[in-house]
């Protein structure tokens, strides 16, 4: 799935504008797959509708009490409003891994 990218992160999720979907990061990208799953097969047919480079990542932030976002921001000014379990460890784990390509802010 990764050629070259070791995953550090992955989740069922949703994206406000982007719909359901898969968020995985590596210590390279944060990638965001639409698609559905076929129940029967027990599998996913999943599109790719996202790829940032870390470095383009701007800033990210949380938001929410009962409905939980991860919100990052571009640095070309785009907007993404992840729904996860867990937003202030994605938060977190994508702030280490941009240290780690010397991007952090």
């Amino acid at each position: 799935m990764h050629d070259e990218e070791n995953v550090i992160m992955e989740e069922d999720c949703s994206e406000d504008k982007l719909g359901a979907g898969y968020l995985v990061l590596t210590d390279k990208n944060l990638v965001f797959y639409t698609g559905k799953a076929k129940v029967l097969t027990f599998s996913k047919d999943m599109k790719k509708a996202l790829d940032i480079p870390l470095q383009d990542v701007k800033s990210t932030r949380t938001e929410g009490f009962i409905i939980k976002k991860l919100v990052v921001e571009l640095k070309d000014g785009r907007v993404y409003k992840f729904g996860v379990l867990n937003n202030r460890k994605w938060k977190e784990t994508i702030d280490g891994a941009r240290t780690g390509v010397g991007e952090a802010e």
